[in-house]
């Protein structure tokens, strides 16, 4: 019997609800049962991940890593240690500029396969120690990456440059996003939405590129040509505070929902009629590719990559001018058509039976070239 391939990802954070983890997640949900495969985790921080519990059921070991308040090369000799205590064939490295220095750590532990994956299209970092570190980082990955990911044309070419990438989409579970009338009735009536209402929904953490700033001035304006409408916004983070003041300052609190962590993306699409995100930069948002999902007209921003918009229902709008996006949502119908998009979703790539399996494959196929 052969040896299984040992799979170690590597996070930047936690392993909480948020895009590069849910892709993850989304990716170990197919392969974990794969007999091939034995997976686990390598985490930066201590504190639990929103997914933990989920991956301690699967059997997925976590393993913790700190680097906040450490010396590079405390740092780098504590990684290290791990990697040496429990040894793997395949680094699967999610942490997009942070990756070379990783990486770097890695090959000097022998790790033949070392896999670099771009989640997103840049990193806005203010300390200017971290962006000279980030810079340096990214500039290793050239050379001690053996593989390169990314989920977007937008995330590779940022990330590796000339370097050779492949793309693995960030691909969904589409049996969990069909419309059920019930579930938006419930939902509805439980957030104290009318049935005429017109619901706006944004999923995404309270942070800078998310954007929420302009979002709320967008509903605002809104608002004016439209009183009959809501805003969802799902998620949590260090602006979550800031924001909610801002809604009060706007006078726009009885009618911007804050749901906070939401673990059924799913059902919260049920009671939504389109989906909004103008964000200001974004790799490829797994939220984005949800909302399509379910069949819902969906806005994006022209910051985000065009490859974003897959379905008929999916455009994207100048992220500079809020009269066009009143304009846009003005000429929607609140319809959805999830069967269309999920058909749509799957000639882009982005059922994730198929795409688990072209993963898999990739695994199997740079293992064997390497040896054993």
């Amino acid at each position: 019997m052969s040896k299984k391939i040992r799979i170690m990802y590597a996070m930047g954070g936690c392993m909480k609800r948020a895009g590069a983890e849910t892709v993850i997640m989304q990716y170990l949900r197919q392969l974990v049962h794969d007999p091939a495969f034995d997976f686990s985790i390598l985490v930066h921080g201590n504190g639990k991940g929103d997914y933990d519990d989920e991956l301690q059921a699967m059997g997925v070991p976590i393993y913790h890593a700190t680097i906040r308040g450490q010396h590079p090369f405390t740092y780098s000799r504590k990684v290290a240690n791990l990697l040496w205590e429990h040894p793997v064939d395949i680094i699967h490295c999610n942490m997009d500029n942070a990756s070379g220095h990783f990486l770097k750590i890695a090959k000097d532990c022998g790790i033949k396969i070392r896999i670099a994956h771009s989640h997103t299209t840049r990193i806005l970092a203010q300390n200017p120690i971290k962006k000279f570190f980030g810079y340096l980082s990214k500039k290793q990955i050239h050379r001690v990456a053996t593989h390169r990911l990314a989920c977007s044309r937008k995330a590779g070419d940022w990330l590796f440059g000339s370097d050779q990438y492949l793309i693995i989409n960030n691909a969904i579970d589409f049996e969990k996003y069909g419309y059920d009338s019930q579930v938006r009735q419930y939902l509805r009536n439980k957030l104290h939405i009318g049935e005429h209402t017109l619901t706006l929904c944004h999923i995404g953490s309270f942070t800078y590129p998310k954007n929420h700033k302009g979002l709320l001035h967008i509903f605002k304006e809104w608002k004016k040509v439209h009183p009959d409408s809501k805003l969802l916004l799902a998620g949590v983070g260090p602006l979550m505070n800031d924001i909610k003041k801002m809604a009060i300052q706007m006078n726009l609190q009885s009618d911007v929902v804050f749901l906070g962590l939401c673990n059924n993306i799913p059902s919260l699409l049920q009671a939504a009629d389109v989906f909004v995100m103008p964000s200001l930069m974004e790799g490829l948002p797994v939220s984005g590719i949800e909302a399509q999902a379910a069949g819902i007209p969906c806005l994006f921003s022209d910051t985000i990559t065009s490859e974003i918009c897959m379905t008929p229902m999916a455009e994207r709008i100048p992220i500079t001018s809020t009269d066009e996006w009143i304009s846009k949502l003005l000429t929607i119908r609140p319809e959805r058509k999830y069967k269309e998009a999920q058909e749509a979703l799957t000639i882009h790539g982005y059922n994730i039976e198929k795409e688990a399996a072209k993963l898999s494959d990739l695994y199997k196929k740079w293992k064997f070239q390497y040896g054993e």
